[in-house]
This record gives structure tokens, C-alpha cells and sequence, in this order.
């Protein structure tokens, strides 16, 4: 209800013309409703400053748990006939962070993401372009509501999900099976070695419930635990 007023009454503080961020908001066909200082935040990243006040983590906690929701509702409505495990393997699917992250490329981000981190480490930290994202939704969840948001991410991440002809299509095995260990209540743990091993590789090992069910090594410890994501669902069949 007070979204509804706000978009009722309200109009930018700003012309269309003089928003920092144009370019996504005419992307997404949404603009500010009054200020842009919470979009603005959304899109600055911890290393640009120390200030709480001043960076995205808040408003990417509020847009995380927005984005959940709102996939979650759809799947609830779209997947009527299909039981909780399904639909969280379903979720999983559609919020992940390759997905998260991709279409934070795709509106526009990286071009104006506020940071002091070097090309290297941006290469390196993908995930900072997705968590901007669920930043910048919160930032509209604040201005225009859940209902508004449901249409956006819809449109933003669902647009090729098939409720019918979902076989479990795993994109993001990390992120797949920690959706997955939260909605059985297990205990998920990765645990490194020290330093790289004698071909400069990582080597990372996956417990469950404290037992190991996966050993894996990559290049770094990113694509280390994905592989051991990867062989912990053949393993447990969660894909099948």
C-alpha cells in the first residue's frame, strides 16, 4: 500500500536526463521515484568505502531475500503439482550466482559499479557484479514493492524456465547444493589445503554432515569447489 502512494504521489527528484545510472534504468524501463542515493548505494561496492551507510551489503541482504521470494512465488504457482524438493532444485536452477552475475552484465553494471579493486581481482570475483545486482533490487523493492518486483525478476530471470519441462538442469553446482543442504537442514562445509599443491593447483575436500563426500581439484578455489559440488550431486543423485 505505501509503494502504491509513493508511485502515486511521487515523482523523481531528478529529470530522467540527469540520473547517474540511465542507462540501466531506461534497460529496465524503471526509474527512481524520488531519490537515487539508495541506487547509488547499491552500486557501491566495500573496497570504495568504509562507511556502512555508504556501500551495497544492506540492500544486497534485502534484494537477495527479495529475488527468492519472488522466484519462489512464481515456481509455487507455476510448479502446482510438483513437491518442495522439486521446487527448490527449481530455485536453485534460476538463482544462482552465474545467473546473478550475468544479468548484472547485461543491464549495465560493470560500467558504473563504484570500486578500488583492480582488473585482476574483478576477473577473479565475478560474484561482485550479481551481489551489485541484488543490491539495485532492493533499491527498487524500497520504491516500488513486492508486486512491481515480481514482474522484473520475472522478466529478468525466468524468461526461459520451462515449469513443465524442467528435468533439473544444474548450471551452478555450488550454488545448486548449498540451495540444497538449506532446505535439508545439512551441515555443508569445504575444507583447503594450506597452499597449492606441487602442479600449483588447489585441492578442496566436501563434508557433509561432517563426513567427506567429495574431493576435488581446479585451477583455484572457486572452480576446486565447484567440481566437488559437481561430484557430491552425482554422487547423492540430486540431479537424477
Amino acid at each position: 500500500m505505501i509503494s502504491f502512494f509513493k508511485k502515486l504521489f511521487s515523482k523523481p527528484a531528478t529529470t530522467s536526463s540527469s540520473f547517474i545510472f540511465i542507462d540501466i534504468y531506461q534497460h529496465l524501463n524503471k526509474y527512481p521515484l524520488q531519490s537515487e542515493d539508495n541506487y547509488i548505494r547499491a552500486l557501491t561496492h566495500s573496497s570504495f568505502t568504509k562507511k556502512m551507510e555508504e556501500k551495497n551489503e544492506r540492500l544486497e541482504f534485502l534484494g537477495d531475500a527479495v529475488i527468492n521470494f519472488c522466484v519462489a512465488e512464481v515456481l509455487y504457482h507455476q510448479m502446482h503439482n510438483k513437491d518442495e524438493g522439486t521446487m527448490t532444485k527449481a530455485r536453485a536452477s534460476i538463482v544462482n550466482r552465474k545467473n546473478l552475475n550475468k544479468v548484472g552484465v547485461d543491464i549495465g553494471i560493470p560500467k558504473y559499479l563504484k570500486h578500488k579493486l583492480l582488473p585482476k581481482q574483478l576477473d577473479e570475483a565475478p560474484d561482485i557484479i550479481g551481489n551489485a545486482f541484488e543490491a539495485l533490487i532492493g533499491a527498487y523493492y524500497i520504491d516500488y514493492g513486492m508486486k512491481e518486483m515480481e514482474k522484473l525478476i520475472a522478466t529478468l530471470l525466468m524468461k526461459e524456465f520451462d515449469a513443465h519441462n524442467f528435468h533439473k538442469t544444474i548450471t551452478d553446482s555450488k550454488s545448486y547444493l548449498l540451495e540444497w543442504s538449506q532446505a535439508q537442514k545439512k551441515h555443508l562445509l569445504f575444507e583447503h589445503k594450506s597452499s597449492v599443491n606441487e602442479n600449483g593447483l588447489f585441492e578442496v575436500a566436501l563434508l557433509i554432515e561432517g563426513e567427506v563426500r567429495a574431493t576435488a581439484i581446479g585451477k583455484n578455489k572457486k572452480e576446486a569447489e565447484q567440481l566437488a559440488c559437481k561430484k557430491a550431486i552425482e554422487l547423492l543423485q540430486l540431479g537424477a
